[in-house]
């Protein structure tokens, strides 16, 4: 299967020809970028990133994804998990997702930034990968944790280029956090987010930024998420495409090893929520499911 018709193939293999079926945002040009915390309060992004990192590489674009900002809470990592039973906390925890993660599904051009350690860095980055953008070389930006990195790399990118460029956000908990901390007593700070980055870019005056704000890939009343029953990922220790020579030995089985690291529910649920935002931007389709990420995989683009 090539990248012209991943997209058209994954909508028929779901059987999303209905009401819910959308365009894919990827529509084969530019380039991918994802901003995702994980060193700071909800420890989703410990599985959410690995899966994030293992659907584009079923899609191909490993060298579309140019920059994957990680531990986006630059105000902090580990008060809320200073530890976890494997021994690492949320930072360590953060950098094997990211970096362990583009090892095995193939990221070897993408640049990886650690933003806590130094969130000038990761400005200056996104910023950078603004510039670059034109008609014919677009850029999306997976917005996966507070807007801080992004909304600065955008304010620091020239006003022209911004129209090139396309946001998209899930979570009204990352939305808000920069300006509505968690931990009054120690989580102090504020930045940008997403309602002043629609506000201020998101118009002629701003350089017309497109921002998306998709369904939460938690769920809802009437489709799954990606925050559900731990036995609806059965399908990464089971499926005959874990052995699919596409793929790095031992891939999937430490993909499956990352989704325990957040069980959630009572023990019920694994939450790589937000990247459910990778499946919507692949397929058009907000009301995610796990079996929606399992033919996505299951089909890697073979390329030309």
């Amino acid at each position: 299967m090539n990248r012209k018709y991943f997209a058209i193939t994954i909508v028929m293999f779901l059987g999303l020809f209905s009401a819910q079926a959308q365009t894919p945002v990827w529509q084969g040009k530019g380039r991918i970028m994802v901003s995702s915390d994980g060193n700071e309060h909800d420890h989703d992004d410990w599985a959410a990133t690995p899966l994030s990192l293992a659907l584009l590489s079923a899609a191909g674009l490993q060298d579309k994804l140019v920059l994957y900002t990680y531990s986006d809470h630059i105000w902090g990592s580990n008060q809320d998990h200073p530890t976890s039973p494997s021994g690492l906390n949320s930072y360590q925890h953060m950098r094997e997702s990211a970096l362990r993660g583009g090892e095995y599904f193939g990221f070897s051009n993408t640049k990886f930034i650690c933003a806590v350690d130094n969130a000038e860095v990761a400005y200056k980055s996104v910023s950078d990968e603004i510039n670059k953008s034109d008609a014919d070389n677009p850029l999306i930006i997976v917005a996966a944790g507070p807007m801080q990195v992004v909304g600065e790399g955008i304010y620091r990118a020239d006003k022209e280029k911004r129209q090139f460029v396309t946001i998209i956000s899930h979570s009204n908990w990352n939305n808000r956090h920069a300006d509505n901390p968690s931990k009054q007593y120690w989580d102090v700070h504020s930045g940008w987010t997403f309602g002043e980055i629609q506000d201020e870019f998101g118009n002629v005056d701003g350089g017309n930024l497109n921002c998306i704000q998709i369904l939460d890939q938690n769920g809802g009343d009437d489709y799954d998420g990606l925050n559900t029953d731990i036995e609806k990922f059965d399908w990464i220790k089971t499926s005959l495409a874990r052995n699919n020579k596409y793929y790095k030995k031992g891939a999937w089985a430490w993909l499956y090893e990352r989704q325990e690291t957040c069980i959630k529910n009572k023990g019920k649920n694994f939450d790589p929520s937000d990247a459910g935002m990778i499946i919507y931007l692949l397929t058009g389709v907000e009301k995610t499911n796990p079996d929606m990420a399992r033919v996505i995989m299951e089909n890697p683009v073979i390329k030309e």
